[in-house]
């Protein structure tokens, strides 16, 4: 029975409309918008809104594809940083298929691509990256990405004993 009360009585202040304003007249309005900061803004400067940008560039070209055979996705050019001599047909081809986010891909195919964590000093080469890491990828056998917070990220290589050929 309280529980029949307590929602008639909700149902009853939903249901109930807002408070009846008074309407507005043509000179209050004007002199709303007067005081208003919103009416001051002055438009952009003609040379600011002809902004161009480059023509040749293509998050394309900007990436690396992933594929297999029947979905892709695209990491960052340099996001590979172990690459196995089985799997360079994966890599870098026409994509096939349908594109795919990164998370997706990666869930569907997980047996042979893994991915490794790294800091933004290690991205930006002032870190070099794990020894034992690099040393563990040669001996399996999947694609290794570089990933920040769970996306991947280009890795500046300083060292040449890390670099990967990349056609």
């Amino acid at each position: 029975m309280k529980t029949a009360l307590i929602l008639c009585a909700l149902a009853n202040s939903a249901f109930a409309g807002g408070p009846v304003l008074a309407r507005i007249t043509p000179q209050e309005l004007a002199k709303l918008q007067q005081v208003s900061p919103i009416t001051r803004l002055t438009p952009p400067a003609k040379d600011l809104t002809n902004i161009r940008h480059p023509e040749n560039q293509s998050i394309i070209k900007q990436s690396m594809i992933l594929q297999d055979g029947k979905n892709w996705t695209l990491v960052p050019q340099g996001a590979v940083i172990f690459l196995p001599e089985t799997m360079k047909h994966r890599v870098g081809v026409k994509p096939v298929g349908r594109l795919l986010a990164w998370t997706d891909f990666l869930a569907r195919n997980h047996a042979w691509i893994t991915t490794n964590d790294i800091s933004i000093d290690q991205a930006t080469g002032a870190k070099p990256l794990q020894a034992e890491r690099v040393a563990f990828w040669s001996k399996q056998d999947k694609i290794v990405i570089a990933t920040h917070q769970s996306g991947p990220i280009s890795v500046r290589v300083v060292n040449e004993t890390q670099a990967i050929t990349q056609k």
